[in-house]
């Protein structure tokens, strides 16, 4: 059964294309949020969570109309932003402020978490929800004497929270000899060392470490981010919108280090970005600890670079 029961034109309502399918929103996100140039159709699908067939298809009907353009030539194209374009402009303005109000909740949530005490071990988010309507799923490690308590402080916590969000917070408390088995790719971390660490946490880890053989370790991670700028630009982009949003918040002791961050990030250039990330200074070894390039990167992103650096080691 067909549920449009009249048709609209192009014309006037040229975002029933534009936004038509998710398909077509998450490609857009991609190109919009991800990335300062075009993509190949198997990278944009990779990247978006899509079939190829899917891409392809989405692809189609925005290249259609027109807010996707097509760029080189041969057999092998590459797809990016008609940027120019009044309503895209406006489109990107919408992905930005879907970024905001994520990380506006994540700082609402943290601000409730910081309030708590005696502090526990870890919080997560354990899941996000699917659809509206779906509840948030948090996890809570703490000590057992504390942990029921502690879980029920929380919640009153997050009330308000829920409220400005119009969002269901559900939050699963766990001691040591319970804690789940979670893919460390799925959570989110919001507070302390997560219990089920990444496979580069693990190394880090897996003996006592000198502070020397820490600053090692970063400074290996900092290299392989320093190659991954000089490849994708956007990065940089990416944790100088981060850095903004986070300091018009009170971070405390930390707003010095990111102030710090926005103006290196500000004024240097990829080159001399790079430099710095590998640089041995005093500095350099000081700000590594709170690299906002490190923070933007999504799972995927962050997966592949650390599996990279683990395969060095």
């Amino acid at each position: 059964m067909r549920p449009i029961v009249t048709d609209q034109n192009s014309l006037q309502n040229p975002l029933n294309e534009l936004l038509g399918t998710e398909a077509c929103v998450r490609l857009l996100r991609v190109l919009a949020n991800e990335v300062d140039g075009p993509l190949s159709a198997s990278n944009a699908a990779e990247r978006a969570g899509l079939t190829a067939p899917g891409a392809y298809k989405a692809l189609k009907r925005l290249l259609r109309s027109g807010f996707v353009i097509r760029i080189g030539g041969g057999r092998k194209h590459l797809y990016g932003l008609h940027r120019s374009d009044k309503l895209v402009k406006a489109v990107l303005k919408l992905f930005q402020s879907e970024q905001e109000r994520y990380e506006t909740l994540l700082g609402a949530i943290k601000k409730r978490i910081d309030k708590l005490v005696p502090y526990p071990h870890s919080v997560w988010i354990q899941e996000l929800p699917s659809l509206f309507g779906d509840p948030l799923l948090m996890g809570v490690l703490h000590e057992t004497r504390h942990l029921s308590n502690y879980i029920h402080q929380l919640r009153k916590q997050l009330n308000q929270v829920e409220r400005d969000f119009d969002l269901t917070i559900e939050v699963n408390g766990y001691t040591k000899a319970d804690v789940p088995k979670l893919k460390d790719a799925k959570v989110t971390p919001l507070y302390g060392v997560l219990p089920f660490p990444d496979k580069y946490a693990r190394g880090m880890y897996a003996r006592p470490l000198t502070h020397a053989e820490k600053d090692q370790r970063m400074l290996a991670l900092s290299r392989k981010l320093a190659e991954a700028i000089e490849h994708d630009t956007s990065l940089v982009r990416r944790a100088k919108e981060h850095v903004r949003r986070i300091l018009k918040k009170d971070q405390g002791s930390a707003t010095i280090d990111i102030t710090e961050w926005r103006d290196i990030l500000e004024s240097y250039s990829t080159r001399r970005l790079s430099r710095f990330l590998t640089s041995t200074s005093e500095r350099a070894n000081r700000l590594r600890q709170s690299n906002p390039i490190f923070a933007i990167l999504s799972s995927d992103e962050r997966n592949q670079l650390l599996n990279e650096f683990g395969g060095e080691q």
